[in-house]
């Protein structure tokens, strides 16, 4: 555990450095001078990005077994923007910020129905990213002059891709229960909280048998939380678009496009860093270059991204006294209420 605070306190001081160089590098009133000219802009990126929170939320509601829709959606759309906040502001990432979101919503419906509803709607999004990624990548390689590092590195993501999509479509063709199988592991290891888990494995179940049978049983409702989970990833295409708009004065589709699926490449692999500081910034400036702009105007996009993230955090901050609170007595569906801590 110490090791693992170690490493990510490590991970966070190099994107701190990361993040001081770049913006030595680029100068910091080139950076002011950009977010000057978005200006009144920021209120179109952060309805944007809010109308990216609207879709989710939408996907994440029509995840919940139809029976089970015991949530007002306004108040599964405040738990997204709580579970986000935490995600985004934590070292543990999405591993808390779901657990919160998990946690609040089992108070209205079924700790079961509560993770599966996570677990199905987060596949979507996964394979909607992976299908943008791969799609990114296959433009940035055919269109652009790379070097040959930068190639590889494109063609080892493409291959990883292929390889996680095709043990996820393997575990749901043979109905593998992959938390059973993980909790009878830990239970031959002897560890403490596999034990602990063990006690509730008819509900471990019940969890694994919902997700496996939602897109048996609910085709249509599937394609439509897919097709919501590639709509709120576009928006991040025209956000890219309008920053470069109004910061360069020339931008293009297939360029925002390419930039956005490098930045859910950058969400993938270091959603342990808070905010994606530095990463966030270096891996924007890298792309930028390469399809025909300067690194600066990278690091500055990312930065004016930040901010209207921000704005949602303070968002989901001030909301999270609401749905963070446990409720008084145990709730309609039996579960005992349980109190979301940071």
């Amino acid at each position: 555990m110490r090791g693992q605070k170690t490493l990510k306190l490590i991970g966070l001081l190099a994107g701190l450095g990361l993040f001081v160089l770049l913006i030595e590098e680029t100068g910091p009133g080139t950076i002011v001078a950009r977010i000057s000219e978005v200006g009144a802009g920021f209120l179109v990126l952060i309805l944007i990005f809010g109308v990216r929170h609207i879709l989710r939320t939408i996907a994440w509601y029509h995840a919940i077994e139809p029976e089970e829709r015991q949530v007002r959606f306004w108040d599964l759309f405040g738990m997204r923007l709580v579970g986000e906040a935490v995600t985004d502001l934590t070292f543990l990432g999405p591993l808390l910020g779901e657990t919160v979101k998990g946690v609040t919503l089992s108070r209205r419906i079924s700790a079961e129905h509560s993770a599966s509803s996570l677990v199905i709607e987060n596949l979507a999004y996964s394979f909607a990213a992976g299908l943008v990624i791969a799609s990114g990548l296959v433009l940035l390689v055919s269109e652009f002059a790379l070097p040959g590092s930068v190639r590889t590195a494109g063609f080892v993501v493409l291959v990883a891709l292929f390889l996680i999509a095709s043990s996820i479509g393997l575990i749901f063709k043979k109905r593998y229960k992959v938390v059973g199988k993980v909790l009878d592991g830990m239970k031959r290891l002897k560890i403490g909280w596999g034990n602990k888990l063990e006690a509730k494995r008819d509900r471990v179940d019940r969890f694994e048998e919902i997700v496996h049978d939602f897109c048996r049983r609910h085709k249509v409702e599937s394609a439509l939380i897919l097709l919501l989970e590639i709509t709120a990833i576009l928006t991040g295409v025209i956000e890219a678009y309008i920053i470069l708009s109004l910061t360069v004065h020339r931008s293009s589709f297939l360029a925002a496009f390419i930039i956005e699926a490098a930045n859910r490449v950058v969400n993938l692999f270091f959603s342990f860093v808070p905010m994606r500081v530095g990463v966030d910034e270096g891996g924007t400036a890298l792309v930028v270059k390469a399809v025909g702009y300067s690194a600066s105007e990278g690091v500055s996009l990312a930065i004016i991204r930040k901010i209207r993230t921000l704005f949602w955090v303070a968002v989901g901050l001030l909301l999270a006294a609401r749905y963070s609170v446990p409720l008084k007595g145990r709730s309609e569906n039996g579960a005992s209420p349980v109190a979301v801590s940071k």
